[in-house]
């Protein structure tokens, strides 16, 4: 039976004796993959939900322990997946690990993408090697690594456009910035249709078509129908606007946000 921490610690020690930044990425990828594993997935909800609330005493002893390791410095480098075994982990975890996870946590950064996708994919391959995965296990997993880094970086990228485009007055001239919105609405908006300029909105949770929405011909390029915006739309006169955006997520990996929370952290 092998343990995925096992055979993740395996592969850090493994990039660490190569010296340079390999090991350092490696070691920052696994906490990243471990941290969405453990605070995310399904693999730990079972776990969350039999969990009984603490009491006020428990809660202070745990606090004060955990104080005291990390004045002695002793607290855990990252989540422990403690007796997850590697068969538990299906394709479909990378699949939300790179689409959402990555996604929310660093954003718009593409090269950040491809350095951590780059070292799963080594990942896969030494545990091929090693004999922990077979040969369609490591040929699933890649698959869904591979395609997953080029929408990732996709969108990535259309966020980082939008951040610009929705700072810079999201197209709209100086002269009619000072106009009021009569109206705003926010939150996961799903693209329904792209035009060369503009795209046309959907929430899960409404039936209203929102759009055109102006942007730019770089942006729409990047988009997809079905990717979805955290964003925040504003109606000023008949003209829907963007004034904020968060994360661009790929449809691939979106369900209905309006619906859908992740649990609770286990600290």
């Amino acid at each position: 039976m092998r343990l995925l921490q096992d055979a993740m610690d395996s592969f850090v020690r493994e990039r660490m004796k190569q010296g340079g930044e390999a090991g350092t990425l490696a070691e920052e990828c696994m906490e990243g993959l471990a941290d969405y594993l453990v605070h995310y997935s399904d693999l730990f909800r079972d776990e969350l939900a039999e969990a009984e609330e603490p009491q006020l005493a428990d809660w202070e002893e745990a606090l004060e322990a955990q104080m005291n390791e990390l004045m002695d410095g002793d607290m855990d480098a990252g989540p422990e997946l403690h007796g997850l075994e590697l068969a538990q982990l299906e394709p479909e975890h990378m699949r939300d690990f790179f689409g959402w996870y990555l996604l929310r946590e660093i954003g718009d950064d593409a090269t950040g993408i491809e350095a951590y996708a780059e070292t799963v994919r080594d990942w896969l391959a030494f545990m091929r090697k090693q004999g922990d995965l077979d040969q369609a296990r490591y040929l699933e997993f890649m698959a869904v690594v591979n395609d997953m880094a080029d929408e990732c970086v996709r969108t990535a990228r259309a966020m980082r456009l939008l951040f610009h485009y929705v700072r810079l007055g999201g197209g709209v001239s100086p002269r009619l910035r000072g106009q009021r919105f009569s109206r705003f609405v926010e939150g996961h908006a799903r693209v329904l249709s792209l035009g060369e300029h503009q795209v046309w909105l959907g929430f899960d949770s409404q039936s209203e078509r929102i759009g055109p929405v102006p942007v730019a011909r770089e942006i729409a390029a990047l988009l997809r129908e079905g990717d979805v915006l955290d964003v925040e739309l504003g109606l000023r006169g008949d003209v829907w606007l963007m004034v904020d955006i968060g994360p661009v997520y790929p449809a691939s990996v979106y369900v209905e946000a309006e619906e859908f929370g992740p649990p609770g952290k286990v600290s």
